[in-house]
């Protein structure tokens, strides 16, 4: 392929020579060097791999703060998740649905505070007390 290409021959045979003395992945100058991982804590790792600057030894550092972790950390698992959500009548199972950025039981007891103040502020405050239909607690209405 590369005499085809116009390669000079001399250049085809030298570069032959070399990957055969030399196979793909070996590197004679780094085979000899070894590494190690530390996980960073603190300065303290710094001092400790300082001491190996001198060694053949490559030093490599490794954080805790990995997307894993920060994905399931009690921190990141929301009790509370905003979003769609769907208020329900209790007396005639019509439905509201609404959607919110804040969290979903906040955005339901300002609903029930609408009701019970008789403000008119969302459609589900202003249709409960017009017909005067029953709302329930919120693990039967949400």
């Amino acid at each position: 392929m590369a005499k085809n290409n116009g390669f000079p021959t001399e250049k085809i045979v030298r570069l032959k020579t070399q990957m055969l003395k030399n196979p793909r992945g070996t590197n004679p100058t780094t085979d000899t060097i070894r590494c190690a991982t530390f996980t960073y804590h603190s300065s303290a790792i710094r001092k400790i791999t300082n001491l190996f600057r001198n060694s053949n030894i490559r030093i490599a550092f490794r954080t805790t703060n990995t997307i894993f972790k920060q994905l399931t950390s009690e921190k990141s698992i929301n009790k509370n998740p905003s979003g769609i959500y769907k208020l329900k009548c209790n007396t005639c199972n019509k439905a509201y649905i609404g959607q919110t950025g804040r969290g979903i039981t906040t955005r339901y007891k300002e609903h029930i505070r609408y009701i019970k103040t008789n403000n008119p502020q969302s459609a589900y405050a202003t249709y409960i007390p017009q017909n005067r239909h029953e709302f329930g607690p919120e693990n039967e209405t949400l």
